[in-house]
């Protein structure tokens, strides 16, 4: 990758943790997570205004459907464990997804796994097990089952499920997508991302309308400014990836991309004071380890 390349991604890796920091730090991260979704679908609905839709194919506007209903228990599982775990427990684990993908893909789409592969993949599952431990030795089963079983880690798992999910059907989309000529390649990726959006926010709006006391207009009033930023920043770290992907090697792209981790993991150290901030940059390290093994694998 050429150094302009690299400075590109890891400016992307940095506005993604810093969107993911706005709504960690927000008052009420599902109304924060709502109103930042409300300001991305004006963009998309100002987008669709001027760009035809009728050149989208059929079989491709089944997969922003499925996208988009996955996409919204996304937000919904990752602002809820933002209300009840660390950032950097929560990060590390959410964003885990490229070393699943491999097996999510091989089970559903015929893909194969290599060695190197295998063996990215198996360190990155060591280094999920040793951030339960919480910077501690653990004992038995027992205390390891109480571990997976709190709140932040049910929904940090949640959360990377869903990813895995999201990244395999948008994948198929994509592939459907490319094989249309009615609006151009450089248009496709942006456009299938902003109607995405538009199906999971819709989603999310009709979630959010029965949940009690979301305390919208309070977040509004106070972090307007914040849910607008991160909206901005969501599209932004997206736009600079997809422009690396017209030029470098994607699998470099993807390892490169998870330096995101350890940022997380420092901003949660640093900035919200949070515990085991030495053992947990220890763990995403390795987890930077095992992402690049996995993308360079052949």
């Amino acid at each position: 990758m050429s150094l302009t390349s690299v400075f590109i991604v890891l400016f992307s890796a940095v506005i993604h943790v810093w969107w993911n920091y706005l709504t960690k730090s927000s008052q009420s991260p599902k109304a924060f997570s709502l109103l930042k979704g409300t300001v991305l679908m004006g963009v998309a609905v100002g987008t669709f205004l001027t760009v035809p839709l009728r050149g989208v194919p059929i079989d491709v506007w089944v997969y922003v459907g499925a996208s988009g209903a996955i996409h919204m228990l996304y937000i919904l599982s990752l602002s809820s464990a933002y209300e009840v775990g660390d950032i950097s427990y929560i990060y590390p684990i959410a964003r885990s997804a490229p070393a699943f993908v491999p097996l999510a893909a091989f089970l559903t789409l015929g893909e194969t796994v290599s060695l190197q592969g295998g063996f990215g993949i198996l360190i990155v599952v060591v280094a999920i097990f040793v951030l339960q431990m919480q910077g501690r030795a653990v004992s038995d089963l027992q205390q390891l089952w109480a571990s997976l079983t709190r709140k932040d880690c049910r929904w940090a798992f949640a959360t990377l499920g869903t990813v895995v999910t999201y990244t395999v059907i948008d994948k198929a989309g994509m592939v459907t997508f490319s094989r249309s000529e009615a609006i151009s390649t450089t248009l496709q990726g942006p456009l299938y991302f902003l109607l995405e959006s538009a199906v999971c926010y819709l989603f999310f709006w009709a979630t959010m309308l029965f949940s009690p006391g979301l305390s919208l207009g309070v977040v509004w009033r106070r972090e307007w400014s914040k849910a607008v930023a991160a909206a901005l920043g969501t599209m932004g770290s997206y736009s600079l990836i997809l422009y690396v992907m017209q030029s470098e090697n994607v699998s470099y792209i993807v390892a490169l991309r998870q330096a995101s981790v350890f940022l997380a993991v420092l901003v949660g150290w640093l900035v919200f004071k949070e515990e085991y901030g030495r053992s947990r940059l220890v763990v995403s390290a390795a987890m930077l380890v095992g992402f690049y093994l996995v993308a360079t694998a052949r």
